[in-house]
């Protein structure tokens, strides 16, 4: 709405109150022709009776009898013509579509609070100076008089499904008399929110803070979208005077920036409702309703109601026919922004129009950053944008908070000369995800660099490949074209096979940390269930959680969950080949990045090999890649002895690198417990490698 002055609006309170005081004055001629008592209740002989008003007011000049009735016509006729569109009054019976008895009743009611004159006049007709609100009986005798259709008129227009208290515009009746008074002496008011409005003030209702907010202004031009998803949108915001939109797409990706762009290149302001808190509170859901409904009304606004994965099909009934109901009480444009298309909505808002917004490609994920960064773009250089951009696939409205961060920390970290580098942008990227990956998988703190990993130079050439082709995926399938080659099966995954102990998990670790990535690890004993349908059923939330997280997911021991099928000879084969399937869809549908690592990878069922990009095989390392492994696991600061023959250890003891690292940390903690001046021998390292090498169940 746009601003109107209080001077204005009470000037027009005035006006509506000259028009209150004839109806008034018509009712009092009437009530002076009436009975000297009152449902048998002698009129108070302390009281002016309304024949003495009415008396006065003649002798004043004022017409007389039936010709009030018409001077009341010719001074309402006068106040509903040629007004401010603006006015808050014709904001109000325009936006609720008021015919012209709800808008005597809302035009009488403003009066009688504006002008404490019109109460004392009131109280000639109810022959009682103590009442100070009137009912609906005197509302429906002052503005229909005796005509039987006017009257049903000004009735409907108190009734409970009327726009009037649909829209929390007037309360009839307080809690207390909603039995024991009968409807004609229910006392009818107009809300504060109501009375506020008609005075000019905007102030928005802090009841419904927690729920709803009104959003600023956004230009087209920040809009990093394509041109046929804007141009669609702003043609179905058009659509009649009730456009219902539904906007469809991952979290993040502009939906309500591209509705608050629109709304004001037509003037209108967003009202933002978010679906998941209001459904959270069903005993105030109703006066919510009321309430979010009156303030988009008021304010001439599109109402955007943010469902994100709560209106997925997987809503509960109540929750959706709760939203169903939002939307049909709402009286102007409504735009449902949803992570997923909700099959039923479709259904239960026939009049309901769809535009997707994909999540950005590559490069506008590029010009997003550069976007948020703005006049700071300097602090960050082309090279690291671009491989944020093609690591995470986040949205407008993330990259804009990450980007904040950004420039926080360079002037937090370096106030003289800010700088952000790669790391810096990684970090604040990843914190912009929301998941609860945690809550089904374990994290990894990555604890090692690539210079501790010890590997044959072919098994390291084809982890670098895969590396690349994580790094460069965005570009290869988006620029070069080849996501038109892989419909499905987008992600990234490898197959670690190779005996216990050979760096697999800390290869994983290190792809992890060189990505920028969390590592999950998939945990069997949380996955698999003996309940039918349950290992599924864990198995969609990991996948679900990971779609959201831009994690490594690491399912060690794969084998045992990525098993081959096998013939149908029992239930029990026919329900451990579903579990297979499923994996095997989910598989081929997530867009992430996967690490199956096995000890027996002929155990794993070819099917998922033929999905999987690539395989690394670890093998048990040579004597020369031995006795590099030993000395690699002592750090610089480790006092050893000169003499210790490394390759008689290597030699000697056929170990894959984790036993070598547990005899390592073995070997110091015995020498260390002789004292403060003790060393490393080699008589501690060949302890240690014999008692490792009896663990592994072999002798020493």
């Amino acid at each position: 709405m746009a601003a109107v002055s209080a001077s204005v609006a009470h000037a027009f309170l005035d006006d509506a109150a000259g028009v209150a005081r004839r109806w008034i004055e018509a009712l009092l001629h009437r009530s002076a022709r009436g009975p000297d008592a009152i449902e048998g209740v002698p009129r108070s002989r302390w009281a002016v009776s309304a024949a003495d008003a009415v008396r006065l007011l003649t002798a004043a000049g004022r017409p007389a009898g039936d010709a009030l009735a018409a001077d009341a016509d010719a001074a309402w006729a006068r106040l509903r013509a040629a007004r401010d569109p603006d006015l808050p009054f014709v904001v109000l019976v325009a936006a609720l579509d008021l015919d012209d008895a709800a808008a005597r009743v809302v035009a009488l009611l403003a009066a009688l609070e504006h002008d404490a004159d019109l109460e004392r006049a009131c109280a000639f007709v109810w022959d009682d100076f103590t009442r100070k609100r009137p009912d609906a009986g005197f509302v429906v005798d002052a503005l229909a008089g005796a005509d039987p259709e006017a009257r049903a008129r000004v009735r409907a227009a108190l009734a409970p499904d009327a726009p009037l208290r649909r829209y929390g515009v007037i309360q009839v009746g307080a809690t207390t008399d909603v039995e024991a008074a009968s409807p004609a002496r229910r006392a009818v008011r107009l809300t504060d929110r109501a009375v506020s409005h008609l005075l000019g003030d905007d102030s928005f209702d802090v009841t419904i803070e927690a729920v709803a907010q009104v959003m600023g202004p956004a230009a087209v031009a920040d809009l990093v979208l394509p041109a046929d998803t804007v141009a669609m949108t702003g043609r179905a915001l058009a659509r009649g005077a009730r456009p219902r939109l539904l906007l469809h797409g991952p979290a993040g990706t502009g939906k309500l920036l591209l509705v608050r762009a629109l709304a004001a290149a037509s003037g209108r302001p967003v009202l933002r409702v978010d679906v998941g808190e209001l459904l959270r509170a069903p005993e105030r859901l109703d006066d919510r309703l009321t309430r979010i409904a009156r303030e988009a009304a008021l304010r001439r606004a599109i109402t955007v109601l943010r469902a994100g994965a709560t209106a997925d099909d997987t809503a509960p009934p109540a929750d959706a026919a709760r939203l169903v109901e939002l939307v049909n009480r709402l009286r102007g444009p409504v735009v449902l922004t949803c992570h997923t298309r909700p099959a039923w909505l479709v259904h239960a808002v026939p009049d309901l129009v769809e535009v997707g917004v994909a999540a950005p490609p590559i490069r506008a994920r590029v010009a997003l950053w550069e976007q948020a960064l703005g006049d700071e773009r300097h602090l960050v250089g082309a090279d690291a944008i671009g491989a944020v951009a093609a690591r995470f696939a986040l949205g407008g409205e993330a990259i804009h908070r990450a980007a904040a961060r950004v420039r926080a920390q360079a002037h937090l970290r370096a106030p003289s000369a800010p700088r952000a580098d790669l790391p810096v942008l990684t970090e604040s990227a990843r914190l912009m995800l929301q998941h609860r990956l945690g809550t089904v998988a374990r994290r990894v703190s990555p604890g090692f660099a690539w210079e501790d990993l010890v590997l044959p130079e072919d098994t390291l050439e084809i982890i670098q490949e895969f590396l690349g082709f994580a790094r460069h995926r965005a570009r290869l399938l988006e620029e070069w074209g080849f996501e038109r080659k892989l419909p499905y099966g987008r992600g990234v995954s490898a197959i670690l096979a190779g005996p216990p102990g050979t760096g697999k998990t800390m290869v994983a670790q290190l792809v992890a940390r060189d990505l920028g990535y969390d590592l999950y690890v998939i945990e069997l004993s949380q996955v698999v269930n003996k309940y039918i349908g349950e290992t599924e059923k864990n198995l969609a939330r990991v996948f679900d959680e990971a779609e959201r997280s831009h994690a490594v997911l690491f399912f060690d021991e794969a084998d045992a969950l990525f098993a081959k099928r096998t013939e149908v000879k029992s239930s029990n084969d026919r329900y451990a080949n579903l579990e297979v399937n499923y994996l095997l869809q989910r598989m081929e549908s997530y867009d992430g990045v996967t690490l199956l690592a096995t000890n027996l990878e002929h155990g794993i069922d070819e099917a998922f090999k033929r999905r999987v990009r690539f395989t690394v095989q670890f093998e048990m390392p040579e004597p020369p890649v031995r006795a590099q492994l030993w000395r690699s696991m002592f750090p610089p600061e480790t006092p050893l002895a000169r003499d210790i023959d490394w390759d008689r250890l290597a030699q000697r003891w056929e170990m894959a690198g984790g036993y070598i690292k547990k005899a390592a940390v073995r070997a110091a903690a015995r020498a260390i417990a002789r004292g403060p001046d003790a060393i490393v021998t080699f008589a501690d390292l060949e302890l240690a490698a014999t008692l490792e090498y009896r663990e592994m169940g072999r002798i020493g």
